[in-house]
């Protein structure tokens, strides 16, 4: 096994992979738009995952990697258990799919780990990735033939993907990885900015503009530093035009998008449901959580009524099983479904890999540009899994955190300018 896997070369396979990312999110949005359930992607991405645990076991033979899947595995033979005893064998390919989209964050990202110890990584690839994105998004919405991002009520278009939330994910948290590979300001970035400022305003979630506006102001306040202590005054001349010139557009034409126009039905909605008696609980379970924290009080209680071996090895993905109150719908916090889905043990074994490489390798004390937009990149994610969830539980984003994750880890990205991470 060991020799046909070292006759190939493992790193360009997952190149393309990562390349194939978007046409897989798009097939798959295509395949359920038409009511498919199982799709193309999920199969790729499945046996990609099981090509990273062969290329673990067989190849890299890490004595802790090994001992930590051996853990995991044993984790989910009673995650299974657990699911017959409180369940029935009719409820187990739906949990047993959920628990492997949610830990194929992790055997990714130890995959990485080892793939990108002696490999370096070019961010040009994260940058064309980057685009292809934009532009499934861009074109079907600028043609009006995307997907609509709700299924009632509110607006925005998600391009031909499927989940709008998922898609605004990939976008925030990569952003700032493709900014460190920028040279120079020309037509082409300008052409592309103003693309990804249509595409997270028709999308219609919160998370893409927020993201954008915080990684835009924080990269110019940065840039304006670097030219005072310079003392180069005629380039903040220079800037000031465009940065008026944008804000002025902004303001004007922020009240036509879905983003604002989404806010104010929201806001209509609470004020017909609650006879206008809108609360501080309100605004902040709606307008910053979506109602997550709603559905996690719910889940909460559910997973409070739940057996010792369900607080251990958690209630799984269906709630209350057996009565007439059953619920599949997920909190989409990360922190809290992983918790509650998988119980103390499989949270502790999810974030073991995360909580040892944060502890023991990712320290960044000097700063500049590069190492700037690593660190908002890492904010993101972690904020993102808060507020949003959809980013170490689903395989479209997670690939991409782990990615992220693993490449600061090792210190392994390769920049196409001098600039380099010290």
């Amino acid at each position: 096994m060991k020799k046909i896997i070292n006759n190939i070369n493992i790193e360009k396979i997952f190149i393309f992979f990562l390349y194939m990312q978007p046409f897989l999110d798009v097939s798959a949005g295509i395949l359920l738009h038409f009511n498919y359930s199982i799709t193309i992607s999920s199969i790729i991405r499945f046996l990609f995952m099981g090509l990273c645990i062969i290329y673990l076991l067989f190849v890299i033979k890490d004595k802790k990697t090994n001992y930590y899947l051996l853990l995991l595995l044993v984790y989910f033979i009673f995650f299974t258990i657990t699911i017959l005893v409180s369940k029935d064998i009719s409820t187990l390919t739906y949990e047993l799919k959920n628990l492997i989209s949610t830990y194929y964050f992790v055997i990714i990202f130890l995959f990485l780990l080892h793939l990108y110890k002696n490999n370096k990584f070019e961010i040009k690839n994260m940058s064309i990735i980057y685009i292809i994105y934009l532009l499934l998004v861009f074109f079907p919405n600028i043609l009006n033939i995307g997907f609509n991002s709700y299924w009632h009520s509110k607006e925005g278009q998600s391009g031909f993907f499927s989940s709008a939330n998922v898609i605004g994910s990939i976008l925030s948290i990569t952003l700032p990885i493709v900014l460190i590979n920028i040279k120079k300001i020309n037509c082409k970035l300008i052409i592309l900015l103003l693309i990804n400022m249509y595409v997270i305003f028709t999308v219609g979630t919160k998370v893409p503009v927020f993201s954008f506006i915080i990684i835009l102001s924080v990269n110019l306040l940065y840039y304006l530093i670097s030219i005072l202590q310079k003392k180069d005054y005629k380039k903040i001349k220079i800037m000031l035009i465009p940065i008026i010139l944008v804000i002025g557009i902004s303001i004007y034409m922020f009240p036509k998008t879905t983003f604002y126009k989404n806010i104010i039905i929201h806001i209509n909605f609470l004020e017909k449901k609650d006879n206008g008696n809108i609360t501080t609980k309100h605004l902040i379970d709606h307008f910053i959580f979506s109602e997550r924290l709603t559905f996690e009080e719910r889940t909460r209680k559910a997973y409070n009524k739940s057996n010792i071996l369900e607080k251990v090895f958690g209630i799984g993905y269906i709630e209350n099983y057996a009565t007439d109150k059953i619920r599949l719908k997920t909190i989409e916090i990360d922190y809290f479904d992983i918790f509650y889905r998988h119980g103390l043990v499989g949270f502790v074994l999810f974030f073991i890999p995360i909580i040892y490489i944060l502890k023991n390798k990712i320290k960044i004390r000097h700063y500049n540009y590069v190492k700037l937009n690593i660190i908002l990149s890492l904010i993101l994610i972690f904020t993102l899994a808060l507020f949003q969830g959809h980013i170490f539980v689903t395989p479209n984003n997670s690939i991409f955190v782990a990615l992220i994750l693993s490449l600061t880890y090792n210190n392994s990205y390769k920049l196409t300018k001098k600039e380099a991470i010290k």
